[in-house]
């Protein structure tokens, strides 16, 4: 049967105040809802006790070192995102998605920093019920639908399979302002989003290049057919590209009306969690319009000086 649930802020903050360890990786206090055998969690990286996070880092941590090589500890790269979600099953998690929020007047850049599920539990929708749920969280849980006018969803990427799939939305290039026919405002946003993470691009006539982000990260074979650019993908990018040993990687940015981003999401939690999401008292229609859980998006965890943002996403399902 599947569940929703929700910790109401004062018991969390009673709970983790009185942590003098870390917290299981199963721990009511991030918990949302149950479906098909998994436990799913969310928590608010601005207001949670980072002390109590130790068990879930490492089983985060488990399940990014499997799927590629890491640019910095977990623990380290985690401190720069916003949000952190996961599944968990038989007190194991096998699944995460981690976010960063960069607010610009009306305009959210939400970026899907990186989402791995492990091998063995790939093919099951984990991953997209995830990013789902995780963005249902902030549409209905945090100011962002009543403050900002449009969303701009991001995913920056180095893995030739994933970059392809950004362009074979053909409807979203389409309709929306994207990457692919980017407005000045959205190439704008663009350009702030790297000032603030200190990014570069591999050229200046390319403003969704970006250089040197993930280097040495893919271990694909750059010779096996599946994982070749596109030549739409290849008419977007420089020649001096370098995906493999320097980590250049794209970044796909859609802006969608703020309301419209709303109504689609609404659809994709029926879809990923069934007729019960009508039900729930947790996040989705019924919800409390109070955050149960709280955010304070616009007020970052200090980041580290000196060190480059990392962006990290594959495609696994």
């Amino acid at each position: 049967m599947t569940s929703m649930f929700v910790s109401s802020v004062g018991k969390q903050s009673i709970h983790q105040n009185d942590t003098t360890g870390p917290l299981p990786e199963d721990s009511r206090n991030f918990f949302i809802q149950s479906y098909k055998g998994f436990n799913y969690y969310l928590i608010d990286l601005n207001e949670v006790k980072w002390s109590s996070l130790g068990n879930v880092i490492r089983g985060c941590e488990a399940v990014e070192n499997e799927c590629w090589k890491a640019q910095e500890e977990f623990s380290t790269y985690l401190r720069k995102c916003d949000v952190l979600s996961y599944a968990e099953k038989d007190g194991r998690i096998v699944a995460f998605d981690a976010v960063s929020i960069l607010n610009s007047d009306p305009y959210c850049v939400y970026n899907n920093e990186e989402t791995m599920v492990l091998k063995a539990f790939r093919g099951r929708d984990i991953a997209q019920r995830l990013v789902i749920m995780t963005v249902e969280w902030h549409l209905t849980k945090t100011g962002m639908r009543k403050n900002k006018d449009y969303i701009i969803f991001t995913s920056i990427s180095a893995n030739p399979v994933v970059v392809n799939t950004y362009f074979n939305k053909s409807w979203l290039r389409i309709l929306f302002d994207s990457s692919f026919n980017p407005s000045p405002r959205l190439i704008a946003l663009k350009e702030e989003y790297c000032r603030k993470h200190g990014i570069e691009l591999v050229d200046e006539r390319y403003p969704f290049c970006l250089k040197n982000l993930f280097p040495g990260s893919n271990s694909f074979d750059p010779s096996d057919p599946k994982y070749q650019f596109s030549s739409h993908i290849r008419a977007n990018i420089p020649p001096d590209f370098e995906h493999m040993v320097r980590g250049d990687a794209f970044a796909f940015m859609l802006m969608v009306p703020m309301k419209l981003a709303r109504l689609v999401t609404f659809i994709l939690m029926v879809k990923c969690f069934g007729m019960e999401y009508f039900t729930t008292r947790g996040v989705g229609l019924f919800s409390s319009k109070r955050p149960l859980i709280p955010s304070t998006l616009n007020g970052r965890i200090p980041s580290l000086p000196g060190e480059t943002f990392s962006v990290k996403t594959t495609d696994q399902g």
